[in-house]
């Protein structure tokens, strides 16, 4: 697909990998402007691409040895933003339900250790109950009449219990999904304008 794009001088445009060990988005190989020009009083890099749809970009600081920076993937024949976990999926949807499940785990607060959790007028919590905690499952270790402490629950203690869980989209889906975030963001700003 060809993209045709310009973004300020100051930044440079990298082809993206995951890091071997951690799966952080980094730099990979320079992709250079086709021309420089002055628009509107800023010096702007233009860059005329051939690329697939789906192709996981980033701009960095130029002048500066950086391995992050701003994820982009080419939709649509330009560069939509992306974040971080969404460019990891489109680099590597083998293991994109794999970190949305460890995503969950640590927005809800928990992870293989039990750790306390306060609750100053009391609960109703027991000890073995499984309870969903901020979108991920929590097992009761232990509790007291004030506190309990809680784990996340293993995949297979999930299924087990009969409950559900939840798959990252990959692909076209998630695509999709990028596309639909992008129209809504532009319908909210022409609203406002």
């Amino acid at each position: 697909m060809r993209v045709g794009t310009m973004i300020p001088a100051n930044l440079w445009l990298w082809t993206t990998m995951l890091t071997p060990m951690s799966r952080a988005v980094v730099v990979r190989d320079p992709i250079h402007p086709c021309r420089h020009e002055r628009i509107d009083g800023k010096f702007m890099s233009l860059h005329d691409l051939d690329l697939p749809e789906g192709t996981v970009l980033m701009t960095t600081d130029a002048g500066l040895i950086q391995r992050h920076g701003t994820s982009f993937v080419v939709l649509d024949g330009r560069l939509q933003h992306v974040w971080e976990h969404e460019a990891q999926d489109l680099l590597d949807p083998a293991e994109a339900t794999t970190r949305l499940h460890g995503r969950l785990r640590r927005d809800a607060g928990l992870d293989d250790v039990s750790r306390r959790f306060r609750f100053p007028d009391g609960h109703s919590l027991t000890k073995g109950q499984f309870r969903v905690r901020g979108g991920w499952y929590a097992v009761v270790t232990e509790v007291t009449a004030r506190q309990a402490w809680m784990r996340a629950a293993t995949t297979d203690e999930i299924l087990a219990a009969g409950g559900v869980l939840p798959v990252a989209p990959v692909g076209a889906e998630l695509l999709d999904a990028i596309r639909a975030e992008a129209a809504q963001e532009a319908a909210e700003a022409a609203a406002a304008a």
